[in-house]
């Protein structure tokens, strides 16, 4: 029953792919739940760039109550990554570095309670991964997809 809910969740996901919103957000999420999708996006961004050559341009605000963002900073640079935090005053242009993104997000339905998604945008790249929380630790639902 819960692999029916989580390819539900996917399936409906895959509408937002035909056209990518420019609208990143985070849901809010308990501290330790934040700290643990972060750490698990980390280990995906690793994989892909190179901590000590790779630098990453936040292009949008990270609230101190955002614990995703927040931990995702902080992680980010704890692993050796050069991270730009977003700054409105300076143009996104200016910034060399990736442009990066993200959106903590979870089904409005009640029927999906537990169920939160995380999508980063890197450069051009989108990598989106679905999660189940339980006691305030991520829970992979799936494998990291990519779009390019």
């Amino acid at each position: 029953m819960n692999r029916l809910l989580v390819t539900f969740f996917f399936l409906s996901s895959l509408s937002g792919c035909a056209a990518v919103r420019n609208d990143h957000f985070t849901t809010p999420v308990p501290v330790a739940l934040g700290n643990s999708l972060a750490a698990d996006a980390i280990k995906q961004l690793q994989t892909l760039y190179p901590p000590a050559h790779t630098k990453f341009n936040i292009g949008q605000p990270v609230p101190e109550t955002d614990s995703f963002g927040t931990s995702l900073v902080f992680q980010m640079r704890e692993k050796g990554y050069a991270v730009q935090t977003y700054d409105p005053t300076q143009p996104a242009a200016a910034s060399a570095g990736l442009s990066t993104l993200y959106t903590v997000d979870k089904p409005a339905s009640s029927l999906f309670a537990g169920l939160y998604r995380v999508q980063l945008t890197v450069g051009k790249a989108i990598l989106t991964r679905a999660y189940t929380a339980g006691n305030n630790t991520a829970i992979p639902a799936g494998a990291w997809a990519k779009m390019e």
